[in-house]
């Protein structure tokens, strides 16, 4: 399935959504065929998943204060598709449908972050076991090994290390786009250095 073709099968993909998604992948170096090529694997290992009505209110809370949870989300995913299809190139076997859930489920937990956690500190530590818990409630299908990995995606942050290369996948997807969307409000703010 192409990113720029209907998908009407999916509530949240407005065409807003396919926007700033392919602008985030061509900002980041992305070709449109790779690109294409991650949401190919993203519908058919996590199609449960993104026709989800829990997938869909990703999409209605703010996250990093640039984008939603749900954007975020697909950043990652589609981040930790490209290291992982750097390491199958290698001839590293890597198991594409726990690193498509891991993704895909990483940061449910923050839905309803105001609510459930006192503050953004202990979100922080939280929100992994919150995430890893809705995957396996909703989600039955998902892997014990991509449960892990959403349990200990905080890492080094929490103390509990990843101990699959689809844990480690996710942790660097995650973290190198939480940087890049941190970089993108800094880089918007109109700051003279002095």
């Amino acid at each position: 399935m192409s990113f720029l073709k209907d998908s009407s099968d999916f509530k949240w993909l407005t065409g807003e959504v396919k926007d700033r998604i392919i602008k985030w992948q061509f900002a980041n170096g992305v070709k449109m065929t790779d690109t294409d090529r991650a949401f190919s694997d993203l519908c058919f290992y996590g199609e449960d998943i993104l026709k989800s009505d829990i997938f869909a209110l990703a999409f209605e809370q703010v996250h990093h204060n640039i984008s939603t949870v749900g954007e975020h989300t697909l950043h990652v995913a589609l981040k930790a598709l490209d290291i992982a299809y750097d390491f199958q190139n290698k001839g590293i076997s890597v198991n594409i449908e726990s690193v498509v859930c891991a993704a895909l489920c990483h940061d449910l937990g923050i839905l309803g972050r105001h609510e459930k956690f006192k503050n953004n500190l202990v979100c922080c530590f939280l929100h992994p076991r919150h995430s890893a818990d809705i995957a396996r409630d909703s989600f039955p299908f998902v892997s014990y090994e991509a449960y892990k990995a959403i349990a200990c995606h905080m890492f080094p942050a929490t103390p509990i290390p990843p101990t699959t290369l689809t844990g480690l996948i996710l942790i660097w997807a995650d973290k190198s786009c939480s940087v890049n969307e941190v970089r993108g409000i800094i880089d918007s703010l109109d700051v003279v250095p002095a």
